[in-house]
């Protein structure tokens, strides 16, 4: 059963984690323009995030058996529309995220705090977690963590050192890929409006 729960994690988070965001999109141009060592670190420090951000939900779940289910409403349309808003930004403005990258001095410690001060992203893990029919059990909310912050860290260091080998080919294509993101992200986000 635990093994199980790992695989599963792991399974679920690539699927969530795969669609470009914000987070994924300026990790991309920070490998592109701080090469392999500054993409692997800026990688590390979105999982260590995740880590962080995913704890602090499996808490919120496993003990939201005793909290009204409004809050959880509340939270999940609140995420949503801020989901939709960070979309809509990388869809008009998809240039922002390479003034971002850029202006970075320490971009791995940068991309921690914004993957754990970012509303959405506790949201998204808090509506993931809510979901699955074994969210009032820790030991499984715990393993299915673990496998999720296991996808997390091999794709954002993945993805951070790719970056920088295939930099010469992403220059340029990064707005796409913001874009293509921010499409995702608008999807999700009137997805969690109406679930």
């Amino acid at each position: 059963m635990t093994f199980s729960m790992l695989l599963l994690g792991f399974g679920v988070g690539l699927l969530v984690i795969v669609p470009p965001g914000p987070l994924s999109v300026t990790l991309l141009e920070i490998g592109v323009t701080q090469g392999r060592s500054a993409g692997v670190r800026s990688g590390a420090g979105i999982a260590a995030g995740d880590m962080v951000t995913g704890t602090l939900a499996a808490t919120i779940v496993v003990a939201g058996g005793i909290l009204p289910d409004a809050m959880f409403a509340g939270v999940r349309v609140a995420s949503a529309t801020i989901l939709i808003g960070l979309g809509l930004v990388l869809l008009v403005r998809p240039t922002t995220v390479e003034a971002v990258a850029g202006a970075l001095q320490r971009p791995a410690r940068a991309l921690f705090l914004m993957t754990v001060l970012t509303p959405t992203v506790l949201g998204a893990w808090i509506a993931m977690l809510a979901a699955l029919p074994f969210s009032q059990d820790p030991g499984q909310v715990a393993m299915f963590v673990v496998g999720v912050c296991v996808a997390s860290t091999l794709w954002h260091t993945a993805l951070g050192s790719l970056a920088a080998e295939f930099g010469h080919l992403l220059r340029g294509a990064t707005a796409r890929i913001a874009r293509a993101g921010g499409l995702t992200m608008i999807g999700f986000g009137i997805a969690g409006i109406a679930g």
